[in-house]
Formats: C-alpha cells, sequence, structure tokens
C-alpha cells in the first residue's frame, strides 16, 4: 500500500510516482523524464540482460500508462557527481522509432 492508493482520480492533480507505481493506472497525460543512456536505462542494468529487460518492461509500462499525450524527455548535458556530462538518448528512444519522436533536438540525436 502507497500513497497512490488514496489518491482521489477526481482531482485534478499533477501526480509523481514511480514506474513500478503505475502498473494498472492510467493518465491523460504522462510525463517520463530522464530519457537517457545510465539513467533510464540505469547504468547497474547495462551489462544485465535480465535487468535490462525489466528497466524495457517498466518502459513500457509507463508508455502504455497515458490515454491522451505521452512525453519523453531527457537532457543534453546534466550534473553528474559535481561535473557537467554530455548526455546519450536512451536506447528505448531508438527502440520507440522516430516515426513516433517529436522532431526535437533531443530526438535528432537519436
Amino acid at each position: 500500500i502507497s500513497g497512490i492508493d488514496a489518491l482521489d482520480e477526481a482531482q485534478q492533480n499533477v501526480t509523481m510516482m514511480t514506474l513500478h507505481n503505475a502498473k494498472g493506472l492510467e493518465y491523460d497525460h504522462v510525463f517520463i523524464v530522464g530519457m537517457e543512456e545510465g539513467l533510464f536505462p540505469h547504468r547497474n542494468s547495462l551489462e544485465d540482460s535480465q535487468n535490462l529487460e525489466e528497466e524495457r518492461r517498466l518502459c513500457y509500462v509507463g508508455i502504455t500508462r497515458t490515454m491522451q499525450k505521452l512525453t519523453l524527455s531527457g537532457a543534453r548535458l546534466r550534473d553528474v557527481y559535481g561535473q557537467l556530462s554530455y548526455q546519450v538518448p536512451s536506447r528505448f528512444l531508438r527502440e520507440i522509432g522516430d516515426p513516433f519522436l517529436a522532431p526535437t533536438d533531443f530526438a535528432v540525436g537519436i
């Protein structure tokens, strides 16, 4: 049981949650942030095919929670342990494919 279980869906609120908590729920608008290699999928999952597949399933869960509009975003430049670092777009974005992605600077770098 989590705080999401007490959510009043009749109210118009922004709800932040993990992808694990999103299973079985649906929303008009879904934002998935951090679509960068090493973040999503997490760097600890990159060397283990089972963990990578679990991350891929979580991505699918998040994507399929939306009823109207889905926004996937990632940073081009991120502060990582006190150092600015250029980020590589998530492999999951490549797997979705360009026909479904808006022509943004981030998507162009895929």
